[in-house]
């Protein structure tokens, strides 16, 4: 589309160069208004010639290239802000577990993994606590965040 621009704009001031040289030597009067007359309509000619030739541009083609740039893009800021939340709620998760183990006396590290929920918010999958197992910690996970017993990892530390 850019090189069809360029020669588009190439042969206009070509035109235009030829027709000053050509009213430049021609010296009579009479002769000048006719060579002008017909160097009008070869400026016209040239000036209109891509609107002859838009047929033969494949808009459709550019069109679809770039919708399908947009489509990427928007699916590549879609994943990122997927994952942009899914850290944050996995911060949050991690505090929160942290602060109830905290609360039953427990010594723990933490770390959260998340997936996508049905309604693109992501939801706690597994659960990974370095420290020794405890029934209560692991009921609350369980009824509060419902995390299962398999999804539970435990690592004495």
């Amino acid at each position: 589309m850019i090189e069809q621009l360029k020669l588009w704009v190439l042969s206009l001031a070509d035109a235009a160069l030829l027709l000053g040289l050509a009213d430049a030597l021609v010296g009579q009067r009479g002769m000048k208004r006719v060579l002008r007359l017909a160097g009008g309509i070869l400026l016209i000619v040239v000036l209109l010639g891509p609107l002859g030739q838009a047929g033969s541009l494949d808009l459709d083609g550019a069109l679809a290239d770039y919708s399908g740039a947009v489509a990427r893009r928007e699916a590549e800021l879609r994943e990122e802000q997927e994952e942009a939340l899914s850290a944050v709620i996995e911060t949050d998760l991690c505090e929160y577990i942290w602060d109830k183990a905290r609360e039953l006396g427990l010594d723990v590290t933490v770390s959260v993994a998340t997936r996508m929920g049905s309604g693109g918010v992501p939801i706690p999958d597994r659960v990974r606590i370095g420290g020794a197992y405890d029934e209560t910690l692991s009921q609350w996970l369980q009824e509060e965040l419902g995390l299962a017993p398999e999804q539970q990892i435990w690592q004495e530390e």
